[in-house]
C-alpha cells in the first residue's frame, strides 16, 4: 500500500507519493542519492520541481514536468513559498518507508522533552 501525503497547494483533493519506482526516478533525475539528498537537506527548486514531477504524476499524468512549472510559477506568483512546496515532498518521501518506520509513540514522548530543554 502507498502512503499518501496531502498536496493541495494546486488543488484540493490532491496527493503526492513515493515508491520504490518514482524514488528511483527522482535519484536518476537529481542525479543523487535520496540520502545524500536529505542529509544536505538540499531542497533547492530542482529539488522541488523534480520531487513534484515524480510525486504528481498520478495527478498529472500528461506532460507531468510543464503542467508543474506552469502550477509552480502561478503558486509563487500568489506568494506561495518554497519551503511550503518542499516540506510535503520531503514528508511523502519519509512517509516511504525508505529510512525505516518512525515510532509514532516514541515521538510523540520525546517532543515535550525538547520543548523542556
Amino acid at each position: 500500500m502507498k502512503k499518501t501525503i496531502p498536496f493541495e497547494l494546486f488543488a484540493k483533493g490532491q496527493t503526492i507519493y513515493f515508491d520504490i519506482l518514482r524514488l528511483a526516478a527522482l535519484e536518476e533525475l537529481l542525479g543523487d542519492s535520496i540520502l545524500q539528498i536529505m542529509r544536505r537537506a538540499d531542497a533547492g527548486v530542482t529539488f522541488v520541481l523534480a520531487g513534484l514531477t515524480i510525486g504528481l504524476q498520478h495527478e498529472y499524468p500528461q506532460n507531468t514536468r510543464a503542467v508543474i512549472l506552469e502550477k509552480l510559477e502561478q503558486y509563487f506568483e500568489t506568494g506561495g513559498t518554497l519551503d511550503e512546496v518542499a516540506t510535503p515532498i520531503v514528508r511523502a518521501i519519509v512517509a516511504s518507508g525508505i529510512f525505516g518506520k518512525v515510532d509514532e509513540a516514541r515521538k510523540n514522548e520525546e517532543a515535550p522533552a525538547k520543548e523542556k530543554s
